[in-house]
C-alpha cells in the first residue's frame, strides 16, 4: 500500500503542530522526519528520500520558499506548503519555486489528510510513466534505458556503449529495416564513409552476447547490402 511505505519530511517551527500532523500521518501508515529549521530539514534531505515533503514558510533560520527552491533542486517529490501566511505573492513564490499545493492555517485536518494523499497518488502515477518510458520489454529480453542494460531472462548481457546504442536504435524501430549507414550516424555520431566493417561487428557481438540464435521470443535479421532489423512477438 502506498500509505505504508511513503516516507514524509515535516519542516515546521511549532512543535506542538509539527508533533500533531506527524501522528495524524503516522496513523494513515506513513513514516515521518520532523525538522524544526531549514537546517535541519537541508541534512535530513541529504540522507533520505523523501516522497512529499511539508514546509511551513516562517522558519526561524531561513525563509521556507527559498528551502523550498533548494530542496527542489535535488527532489522531484511533490512539495506542501502549509502555513500561516495568506498573502498571494507568498503563494506565487511558493508555487514559482517548486511547491505543489498551499494551504494556509488553520486548516481542517481531513482536508489536510485528503492533499496529502492526492499529492502523494499523483507522485506515483508520475513515477510509473516515467519507469514506463524508461524500460523496454520483448520477451525474454528488457532493456532498461536509464540504466543502459539489457537483460536476458532477468540476466545482465554485459552490453558495451556501442553495443548498448545499437540495440536500442534498432528496438526503437521495430520491424523497420535500419541502414547501415543510419546505424553508423547515430551511434558514432559520423557518417560512414567505408566503415561498414565496424557496424558488423558491433551486430555481431551484439547477437552473440543476447544468445539471440536460441531465443525464440525476438531476432535481429541481417537484411543484406542495406542493414538490419529487430523483430520479437512482444
Amino acid at each position: 500500500m502506498l500509505e505504508q511505505k511513503s516516507l514524509i519530511l515535516i519542516v515546521e517551527d511549532d512543535e506542538e503542530m509539527a508533533h500533531l500532523n506527524e501522528r495524524l500521518l503516522n496513523r494513515k501508515g506513513y513514516h515521518v522526519l520532523l525538522a524544526l529549521t531549514a537546517a535541519e530539514a537541508r541534512l535530513l534531505a541529504e540522507k533520505n528520500n523523501f516522497d512529499l515533503m511539508i514546509l511551513d514558510i516562517g522558519l526561524p533560520d531561513e525563509d521556507g520558499i527559498t528551502l523550498c527552491g533548494d530542496l527542489r533542486k535535488v527532489s522531484d517529490a511533490p512539495i506542501l506548503f502549509l502555513t500561516g501566511r495568506n498573502e498571494a505573492e507568498d503563494k506565487i513564490a511558493g508555487l514559482d519555486k517548486g511547491g505543489d499545493y498551499y494551504l494556509t492555517k488553520p486548516y481542517d485536518r481531513s482536508v489536510f489528510m485528503a492533499v496529502v494523499q492526492s499529492l502523494l497518488r499523483r507522485a506515483e502515477r508520475n513515477k510509473k510513466r516515467i519507469d514506463e518510458l524508461s524500460e523496454i520489454t520483448r520477451g525474454s529480453l528488457t532493456i532498461k534505458i536509464r540504466d543502459k542494460k539489457a537483460l536476458i531472462n532477468g540476466r545482465d548481457a554485459e552490453l558495451t556503449s556501442k553495443e548498448f546504442a545499437v540495440l536500442l536504435l534498432l528496438v526503437q524501430n521495430e520491424d523497420k529495416e535500419i541502414s547501415n549507414e543510419q546505424i553508423y550516424k547515430t551511434v558514432w555520431g559520423t557518417e560512414m564513409n567505408n566503415d561498414a566493417n565496424a557496424v558488423r561487428l558491433q551486430i555481431s557481438r551484439l547477437k552473440k552476447k543476447l544468445d539471440e540464435s536460441n531465443a525464440e521470443d525476438f531476432a535481429i535479421y541481417t537484411e543484406y547490402g542495406f542493414g538490419y532489423i529487430f523483430v520479437s512477438n512482444k
